[in-house]
């Protein structure tokens, strides 16, 4: 029988874009700017990380029948 299953991601949690943002040490508004490389779409990534994922439970459970 084919396993199915189904995958959610969360989207990247930095953009690129300045942001208004409030610092809680000197209780004032700053702007928050994320420097450095981020990828906007991880879905070619996440397809060989939810196979190995997915590969390493297979043969987890194939391991406790034994």
């Amino acid at each position: 029988m084919p396993i199915i299953f189904r995958v959610a991601i969360k989207p990247t949690p930095s953009i690129a874009k300045t942001q208004e943002s409030i610092s809680l040490s000197q209780m004032k508004s700053q702007s928050l700017i994320v420097n450095g490389r981020h990828d906007p779409c991880i879905a070619p990534r996440a397809v060989p990380v939810v196979e190995a994922a997915a590969a390493i439970a297979i043969f987890d459970s194939i391991l406790k029948g034994m």
